[in-house]
This record gives C-alpha cells, sequence and structure tokens, in this order.
C-alpha cells in the first residue's frame, strides 16, 4: 500500500466513506426514497421556474406547494438523466482508479513533482458537486429545449373555451405551455405573446391535433 500512489489510496478511503453513506440507507429504506424523492423535485422545480421564464412567468407566483409534489414524475426526462449522471460519474471514478492501477507512476509524478496529492475528502466533495452543478445544470437546458419547441409550434396545440360566451376558442389556437392547480398558461405563437388564465374562467379545454388545426386554418376562407 505504501508504494501505491497518494491518489490510490485516497481512493480506497473514500470507497470506505461511501460504504459507510450506503449502509446507512440500506438499514434505513425510508431515509433513501425521501432523500432521492428531494432530489428529483429539486431537480423539478429548477426545471419548472427556467422553462415558464423563459415566457416571462414566474411559475412561482403562481404556484401552490402542492404543485411540485409531484413534478418529478411529470416528465420521465428528470428520473432518466439522473440516474445516467450517477452512472456516468461512477463511470469517470472507476476509470481514474484505473488508470491509477495502471500508470502509477505517472501519479506518483504528478504528486511528487506538482504536489498535486488528493485525499478522501477531496473525491467525496468532488463527484458531489458534479451531480449538484451537472444535473440542474442539465434540467436548464432541457428546461430551454422544451420551450423552444412550445414557441416553434411543436407543442400541444389547445382550444380553451371560457366561461363568457363572448370568449370561444378559436383559431389560430395556442399552444400549452402549462398549469398549476389554479392557472393555464398558453402560448399565442402569431402575437409572441402568453396567456395567463385562471382555471375557474375555464369551462372546457380540448386537446387539438395537429393535422386537424392545418386543415382546419387551410379551409379557413381569406379576407378579400
Amino acid at each position: 500500500m505504501n508504494n501505491q500512489p497518494q491518489s490510490l489510496i485516497a481512493h480506497i478511503e473514500f470507497e470506505e466513506k461511501v460504504k459507510k453513506i450506503g449502509t446507512v440507507f440500506e438499514n434505513d429504506k425510508t431515509l433513501f426514497f425521501t432523500v432521492s424523492y428531494l432530489i428529483l423535485t429539486a431537480i423539478g422545480m429548477v426545471f419548472s421556474v427556467a422553462y415558464f421564464l423563459a415566457f416571462g412567468i414566474n411559475v412561482l407566483d403562481y404556484s401552490q406547494i402542492s404543485d411540485f409534489i409531484l413534478i418529478a414524475f411529470k416528465d420521465p426526462f428528470y428520473l432518466i438523466f439522473s440516474c445516467l449522471t450517477i452512472l456516468f460519474t461512477i463511470g469517470i471514478y472507476y476509470f481514474n482508479k484505473w488508470a491509477m492501477f495502471k500508470f502509477p507512476k505517472l501519479f506518483t509524478w504528478q504528486e511528487t513533482k506538482l504536489g498535486f496529492k488528493q485525499s478522501a475528502n477531496y473525491y467525496f466533495f468532488g463527484y458531489l458537486l458534479v451531480l449538484l452543478l451537472y444535473i440542474p445544470e442539465a434540467a436548464y437546458l432541457y428546461s430551454m429545449y422544451k420551450s423552444k419547441e412550445v414557441k416553434t409550434g411543436k407543442g400541444q396545440i389547445v382550444q380553451v373555451y371560457y366561461n363568457s360566451s363572448s370568449q370561444i376558442g378559436k383559431l389560430p389556437f395556442p399552444m400549452l405551455v402549462g398549469t398549476t392547480s389554479n392557472f393555464i398558461f398558453l402560448y399565442h405563437p402569431e402575437t409572441k405573446t402568453t396567456e395567463i388564465v385562471p382555471f375557474n374562467n375555464i369551462s372546457k379545454i380540448v386537446i387539438v391535433d395537429s393535422s386537424h388545426v392545418s386543415k382546419a386554418q387551410t379551409s379557413t376562407p381569406k379576407p378579400r
């Protein structure tokens, strides 16, 4: 062990720390699922806030705590990407460890000549920082991608019927941005405006097929 690079020894100490944490979660499944759920919810909130801000909406002004309870399960992206990120981080860790076994002299030179020595805490906080920064950043980029889809007319088209008889859903139909417990958010690509409507002002919402909209718009007589 003394002939090994200090970084490799740090790897072994780091793994012991991880095993201790894993034992805590293994003995308390409730704690494990609670922490996992809170992480997914935090990712969902980052996505939601960034996504609505792309339309000029501070969704927190129109939301209740209950709106964020199941946010992590509204889109499989959160769970899938979180798992892939964790697996990717683990892959980097084991590749780094393999490189230390394969090229020990390189890491020994790095430690003795450059004075760059790594510790178990360095790995622990380093990989934790990667997860805490990379996953929210990915959620933000995904929110930009989804908002761009809506703005270019690739999202869900809806026809909204209001309680007032003078306000009946007419062409061109808006795009559905999203909803909270009390509000629905609509985007109008032709005017590039966002509409915030309380649910109590709406009598019915119809999900419209995009091909149906195209045919309806084509058949609409043009003004002379």
